[in-house]
């Protein structure tokens, strides 16, 4: 399967000591003198690229921290352990440039990024390579770095912009980029994947960025920018290539055995057991009173009553998404915990331990490309019943039904422009429910403060809090890096 692909790890460039700042400052002691020699090589440098999204800095928790802990599907509190100092200053907005969490997330994406900018320009340059296996290997680095900067410049604002690799400790000051700078870049990285990326792969390269998944992010890109006309045309031409479905269960969705499947686009890789890079969510979201199989977890990003009461009778999806636990059944909730409600994605019922678990982290998939595309089409042909088809396949398989068939449960036309992009906004919270989309969407669409104060209005979201601070740290060594207002 994907061990081959996955599973050959090497850090190269200049050996340094210390942590990493936004300069990505390499952690290996390979060089591009002694190390891109071969094409095993150059594939060893991208699944070098691939491997650092799966920190815990990143998509292997504070991704997941971040998207839904800063809003209204998560909070801690009501009886749960709070020592978490970071996550509760998320949790209820009273973070500021100090608080590490924001660090070590804006760190390790520039690691990443310094190994995709190493990685795309070294191989560039070899003779071992051919030309298309070549364009191909520079595609998956730049898909990645795309993905870095899209997260950071939706977090942070205008951020430096690093597309050479980092090579020694001279010039690291570097000034921030304007959003749109980097909006180019990112725009320019995707679209060079999917021109340069294949539509699939072998079994033993399944995982890999493809042309699809490029194109999907190009989708997300233009939405997020409100190029509704160009989010669209991208939309359609992931759809034409006919590759991607839904399953009929919203279940099969987060089955292992069905990762890099039917309906998935993009998706981090993980893989349970020792010697292997497994995902912590199977015990990072279940509590610690929940003891099967065998272990009890850490019970982080705790689900609102808020997001739990949002699903409408019938819908299929909350007990996928959620779990609520009873203070009487075993295993039994301490009563001490006011809303007993915990994320239920991401079971592995063979996680050796609580830091174990075989499931993939999702990036894209084929129900958000058709949400996406509903929503484009339409903010930009108001009243489109191709918009509204593409709404209602998503929610029929919400509720077991039939995805091509109209039901009572399908979205009426005639809604207005705010009314249906409503809709999807809240459609999008019950299908992506704890895969990383909901403070992206809510910034998106200008609703963060609004939706944050529905669920508690003791918390005081700031019209500067849309913006994460420049983390005091990267600051301290870099005097050309100016704070976000507000900090």
């Amino acid at each position: 399967m994907r061990s081959a692909f996955y599973f050959i790890i090497i850090f190269f460039t200049l050996a340094v000591t210390g942590c990493a700042k936004l300069d990505g400052v390499p952690e290996g002691t390979y060089t591009t003198g002694n190390f891109y020699k071969t094409e095993a090589d150059a594939v060893s440098a991208v699944n070098a690229v691939y491997s650092g999204m799966t920190s815990s800095y990143l998509y292997n928790q504070f991704m997941e921290v971040i998207q839904s802990q800063g809003t209204d599907d998560c909070e801690w509190g009501f009886g749960r352990n709070t020592s978490n100092t970071d996550k509760t200053a998320l949790d209820k907005f009273t973070f500021d440039a100090g608080t590490n969490l924001f660090y070590q997330f804006w760190s390790t994406s520039y690691q990443v990024i310094n190994r995709a900018n190493a990685a795309a320009e070294s191989i560039g340059g070899m003779t071992a390579v051919g030309k298309e296996k070549k364009e191909r290997l520079q595609a998956e680095a730049r898909f990645v770095r795309g993905l870095m900067y899209f997260n950071l410049v939706r977090l942070f604002g205008g951020v430096p912009l690093q597309l050479i690799p980092t090579t020694s400790l001279n010039n690291l000051a570097v000034k921030r980029a304007t959003e749109e700078e980097v909006y180019a870049q990112i725009i320019a990285d995707f679209q060079f994947g999917a021109d340069h990326l294949p539509p699939a792969y072998d079994a033993v390269n399944a995982g890999r960025a493809t042309s699809g998944a490029a194109l999907a992010m190009l989708v997300k890109t233009y939405l997020t920018r409100k190029e509704y006309t160009k989010a669209v045309e991208e939309a359609r031409k992931v759809m034409a290539t006919g590759r991607y479905s839904l399953w009929p269960s919203y279940q099969d969705v987060f089955l292992i055995a069905n990762e890099n499947k039917t309906e998935s686009i993009f998706e981090v890789q993980f893989l349970s057991g020792s010697g292997n890079i497994p995902s912590s969510y199977a015990g990072f979201y279940r509590p610690s009173f929940d003891k099967r199989p065998g272990f009890g977890g850490n019970g982080d990003n705790p689900v609102t009553k808020n997001h739990y009461d949002a699903y409408a009778d019938g819908d299929l999806r909350r007990d996928v998404n959620v779990i609520k636990y009873s203070y009487t059944a075993d295993p039994k909730a301490p009563t001490t915990i006011k809303n007993p409600y915990y994320v239920a994605k991401f079971k592995d019922p063979a996680a050796l331990n609580v830091n174990d678990g075989g499931n993939n982290y999702y990036i894209v998939r084929y129900a958000d490309v058709l949400l996406m595309f509903a929503e484009a089409l339409y903010l930009s042909s108001p009243g489109s019943t191709e918009a509204l088809e593409a709404f209602n396949q998503v929610r029929r398989r919400g509720y077991g039904l039939p995805v091509n068939t109209p039901s009572v449960r399908d979205l009426a036309g005639g809604l207005s422009v705010t009314a249906f992009q409503d809709a999807v906004l809240k459609e999008r919270r019950l299908e992506f429910a704890f895969e990383g989309q909901r403070r992206f969407d809510l910034l998106r669409t200008g609703k963060l403060k609004q939706a944050v104060n529905a669920q508690d209005p003791t918390i005081i979201v700031r019209d500067s809090d849309t913006l994460f601070p420049i983390p005091s740290q990267e600051r301290d060594t870099n005097p050309l890096l100016e704070q976000n207002p507000g900090f």
